[in-house]
């Protein structure tokens, strides 16, 4: 009777323990392992080498992470190598090298990770060490993924799956042509219906894989973003629509979000996170001892000493250890000074001797480096950094892609100055009507003084070439609405013009239909936008234009332009983008004036 008593007693406490573990998810301590597991993550650094913390400042956290626990995973959600000159002299294979050296354990593509053609990206992909992870980037032939669509990693007895996860606005954001083959035809895909449901299901069912295979923990790693966004692929909807996922690490839309609890499928708190962009922060996630997960961001990286010891092997030199262990054989002294103490020759080293290497950590203006990582940046900046000095023009005023009053970026939702100066080097340079140039290609402003070929390349970084077609008034006015339906929110192809006016409407709901991969289908509907003029006089449906702007938008489809693709070509990727914006400086006498004073611009696009 007792017996039968203690096993219902048993019973009822095992009973007890599973409830818990559905109620309490990511903090029921069944699978704690036995040191803390800290994954350190990065989101959308675009090529943003020694920008804030900077590499050299992640690859210093890392060792002082290691310090602290043997479990250290770093994992970057994508959008790394593209984004500045030192992405697009080396097609983004500089940002891989630093990558390697940093020391990636996981990563994931975004978007960007495509600019430099699909050839280019598996090449790339080869040459990351970790590789990348992508439960949904599908070769359609094929229907399998391209990448292991997730990797699982062993901290002592426990079990922790990466699940990579990659938007489908990839097609638009990126360039659709690299998606596709030589007819047109998509050979590539993202899981995208106009649902969100393939991709939610994609998603499950690698989940599910991945806890049948062991897993104690799963963590999403996706480039999909919150806000700004495709609504149905947002990181939110896929924690809504999902089960068994305990933390999602995100990307995308350069959002700051340390720590943020969205509710699953199942009803249990997910944890949300994401750095921003450029390194401003470094992402830190904690499996405790106690099985208690959470997340944090980390402003700054302490000037800790890293020290360590190390066992002399056989055939071993001072030179030979530093070049292995710091990253520079020349940091031979710094390891002797180091054990002053038990060398007394630096020349002699006996197999089997015990001595300590010292830190890595050096501080450069005020930032804490580690000593290697920011020897190999700054060798490789010095292989381009002449020619990017060289003085292409002036500028009197500063030339800027945000709100002067806010700060906020704007050249996504509203005119600005250098919006205007942009397309107004595509009308002038390649002779056309008009000029048009997508927000999202704008990539930073240019303050006043000299403009060297650096500040030019850093606003046009994608290599993109110019193209003039003809479209009627109504391709160009379906155009505009395509880039005008989630204003006053950010769009990176909202339109950026010269050689026209046009209003935006706030007031009137967009009636733009787009197809599951995001391509402009038609409007149903009013139109947002009005009074559009081209020269001064109203726009001519029926009339036939000539439109200067990049391939990427007219030829290829890029941001969903689909009313472009099959426009005759009358000049077909003349001069690379950088060029004709340094060619229109020169054009203006070498020198951007008052015409250009206004922040908000001339005026150019009404919103009301």
């Amino acid at each position: 009777m007792k017996c039968m008593k203690k096993r219902r007693i048993l019973s009822l406490w095992l009973a007890l323990l599973m409830v818990m573990s559905l109620t309490l998810g990511s903090s029921f301590a069944a699978f704690a392992a036995d040191h803390d597991i800290v994954v350190l993550y990065t989101n959308d650094v675009h090529c943003g080498v020694d920008d804030n913390i900077g590499y050299a400042g992640l690859a210093l956290y890392k060792q002082e992470m290691q310090q602290q626990t043997p479990y250290v995973t770093l994992v970057d959600a994508g959008d790394a190598i593209q984004g500045a000159p030192i992405g697009t002299i080396s097609d983004g294979g500089y940002i891989i090298e630093i990558m390697n050296k940093v020391g990636y354990d996981f990563a994931i593509p975004g978007n960007h990770e495509y600019d430099y053609g699909m050839a280019r990206f598996m090449e790339l992909a080869g040459q990351l060490g970790c590789g990348y992870t992508s439960c949904n980037f599908m070769n359609l032939a094929s229907g399998t993924t391209v990448f292991e669509p997730y990797r699982m990693f062993t901290y002592g007895d426990t079990k922790v799956a990466f699940v990579g996860a990659t938007t489908p606005e990839s097609f638009t954001k990126s360039t659709p042509a690299y998606f596709q083959d030589a007819n047109g035809n998509y050979i590539y895909g993202f899981c995208e219906d106009e649902s969100g449901q393939s991709l939610y299901n994609q998603i499950q069912n690698t989940v599910n894989t991945a806890r049948d295979a062991g897993a104690d923990y799963v963590i999403l790693v996706g480039h999909l973003g919150e806000n700004g966004v495709t609504d149905r692929w947002t990181s939110d909807n896929i924690i809504r629509n999902t089960r068994g996922i305990d933390v999602v690490i995100d990307g995308h839309s350069h959002e700051t979000v340390p720590e943020k609890s969205v509710k699953n499928a199942d009803g249990r708190d997910v944890l949300l996170t994401q750095t921003g962009t450029k390194l401003k922060d470094i992402g830190k996630l904690t499996i405790r001892t106690d099985g208690s997960i959470t997340t944090e961001l980390v402003t700054e990286v302490p000037a800790q000493d890293t020290a360590r010891d190390y066992i002399v092997q056989k055939n071993d030199s001072l030179s030979k250890i530093a070049a292995r262990e710091l990253g520079d054989q020349n940091r031979w002294i710094d390891i002797y000074n180091h054990n002053l103490n038990k060398l007394r020759d630096p020349n002699a080293l006996p197999v089997g001797l015990g001595i300590v290497i010292p830190g890595s950590c050096v501080v450069e203006d005020g930032k804490a480096l580690d000593y290697g990582t920011n020897q190999l940046i700054k060798g490789i900046q010095a292989k381009y950094n002449e020619t990017l000095k060289a003085v292409i023009g002036h500028t009197d005023v500063e030339l800027t892609v945000n709100n002067a009053a806010t700060g906020e970026r704007a050249v996504r939702s509203a005119e600005t100055n250098l919006g205007d100066l942009s397309a107004d080097a595509y009308r002038v340079m390649l002779g056309a009507d008009v000029g048009l140039c997508n927000g999202g290609g704008v990539r930073t402003g240019i303050k006043a003084g000299n403009i060297t070929f650096n500040d030019a390349l850093a606003v046009f970084p994608f290599g993109n070439m110019g193209c003039v077609v003809e479209v009627t008034g109504q391709q160009l006015k379906d155009a505009l609405e395509m880039a005008a339906r989630n204003c006053p929110e950010e769009n990176g192809g909202f339109l950026q013009v010269s050689g026209m006016t046009y209003t935006i409407d706030t007031s009137v709901k967009s009636g733009v239909t787009l197809d599951d991969k995001g391509n402009f289908t038609g409007v149903s509907g009013a139109y947002r936008v009005t009074d559009i003029t081209v020269g001064g006089e109203p726009l001519d449906l029926s009339k036939t234009y000539t439109v200067a702007s990049h391939n990427y938008m007219l030829k290829s489809g890029g941001d969903g332009m689909a009313m472009f693709k099959g426009s005759n070509v009358i000049k077909d990727e003349v001069m690379v983008d950088v060029d004709i914006l340094a060619g229109y400086i020169k054009r203006l006498g070498g020198n951007v004036g008052a015409e250009y004073a206004n922040p908000a611009g001339q005026g150019r696009i009404t919103i009301k």
